[in-house]
């Protein structure tokens, strides 16, 4: 279960530096548009105003000492109140609908209160206070915008502190945790190179033992053998009908014995990297029919059909391992196929490949009993033997596991699966190969 999470903490680091790194970015491009507002806005749109009010003032003191229309300070004054009020209305503009109406409503009488100016009448006080009364309005507009912009630019960068505060211990808890889970992780990958190393080593020794007990074994094994059919051919004279059974049962315990070893010496050079394969260029119906053709006596004499389906398929292969592999599929379909039953050997291809040719197989179909479901897991194993009632059969099983580690030295495998009709299928997948040679595994 922990070990489907290892990426978790690694990922809490990230994205807490993530939210420390981006939460600032984000309130600021929040703060700066407020910013912008509040200071080109409206504390500039209060600046102006009050700039207007003086204007105003500078207009009323002007009129009320009496200067003429024309006067060139009375017009420098009323250019300038002008000019207020534009920058005024710029400022405003973004200001909310409030806002404009109360400056809306203040240059109405502004320009009112000019235009009686101009027409000669006297400006009267009134005019000049409701005009100052607006403006006061205006103003206090003004300032209430300026308040909650202020308020909403605290309030921001209050919750830039506070989410810094809040994340900076967060990702230090999680760079804390994910050192933590690399140490383990790294004391973990010692131990299982140590284990690994440890796995190594004892198949080397047990390579090692196989072959030195095989070879210090096989030797005498085979003396004997030779020894037990010199007697069994009444060399050394002849022998009772009672002593000759004996030893030619000695002399059958001593072939499977030898056989055993070969395997076993086999096996142990297949772990131990050192058995030679050399690639060929050959038929792969060619090796198919001729080992149809070496095992067609062992057949009728269990009284079984043969045959064999192939068509020119050209490889570049071992052709004395696949015979080996191959050898050992057909026997053992022999040993453990009923009395009138029928094998068939086929070439066949690999369907999910579809149009490409370099994976091909040779199928070992027989219509035995098969392979109990629960015991298929353990078909490759060493010296293991499927138990089928009513068959009897010699072995040490070790043919399948040896068949599979060839297969495999080949670029390819040996599975089984289920026959429709009952029985078993064995499959030699190979892979095809472009170079011929020597290489040794």
């Amino acid at each position: 279960m922990l070990g489907s999470w290892w990426w978790a903490p690694s990922a809490f680091v990230i994205l807490s530096l993530l939210a420390l790194l981006v939460t600032p970015i984000v309130i600021d491009a929040r703060v700066r548009p407020l910013r912008t507002r509040y200071t080109d806005g409206s504390e500039r749109a209060r600046v102006l105003l009050n700039d207007l009010e003086a204007s105003f003032a500078s207009q009323l003191l002007l009129r009320s000492a009496g200067n003429a229309p024309g006067d060139t300070t009375l017009l420098s004054a009323r250019a300038q109140l002008e000019n207020d009020e534009a920058g005024l209305r710029a400022a405003t503009r973004d200001l909310g609908p409030t806002a404009m109406a109360r400056l809306d409503e203040l240059s109405a009488r502004l320009h009112h209160w000019d235009a009686s100016a101009r027409d000669g009448a006297d400006a009267s006080a009134k005019g000049g206070l409701e005009l100052l009364a607006t403006a006061e309005q205006l103003d206090a507009e003004l300032t209430d915008i300026s308040a909650n912009e202020r308020t909403e630019i605290r309030r921001l960068e209050h919750v830039n502190v506070v989410y810094a505060a809040i994340l900076a211990p967060i990702a230090l808890v999680a760079m804390g945790a994910a050192m933590s889970s690399g140490r383990r992780v790294l004391r973990f990958a010692r131990v299982a190179e140590r284990e690994r190393a440890q796995v190594v080593r004892a198949a080397e020794a047990r390579s090692a033992l196989l072959r030195g007990v095989t070879h210090d074994v096989k030797n005498p094994l085979g003396a004997a053998a030779g020894y037990a059919q010199l007697l069994e051919e009444s060399v050394v004279g002849p022998l009772s009908e009672p002593q000759l059974g004996m030893v030619r049962r000695i002399h059958r315990l001593v072939r499977m014995s030898v056989q055993t070893v070969s395997d076993l010496l086999e096996l142990a050079r297949a772990d131990g990297g050192d058995l030679p394969v050399e690639y060929a260029a050959v038929d792969l119906a060619t090796i198919v029919a001729d080992l149809v053709e070496d095992h067609q006596g062992m057949a009728r004499e269990h009284g079984l059909t043969l045959r064999a389906q192939t068509e020119p398929t050209p490889l570049v292969t071992d052709p004395l391992r696949v015979q080996q592999v191959l050898a050992n599929l057909l026997s053992n379909a022999i040993k453990y196929t009923p009395r009138d039953g029928s094998i068939t050997v086929r070439i066949v291809r690999d369907e999910k490949l579809k149009q490409r040719s370099d994976r091909v197989g040779v199928e070992v179909r027989d219509t035995g009993p098969g392979i109990p479901a629960d015991l298929r897991a353990r078909v490759f194993d060493e010296f293991f033997r499927v138990r089928t009632a009513g068959v009897s059969t010699n072995g040490n099983g070790l043919g399948l596991a040896i068949g599979r580690r060839i297969a495999r030295l080949l670029g390819g495998d040996v599975v089984y699966a289920d026959n429709d009709g009952g029985g078993s299928i064995f499959t030699l997948w190979l892979h095809q190969r472009t170079e011929s040679g020597i290489t040794r595994r």
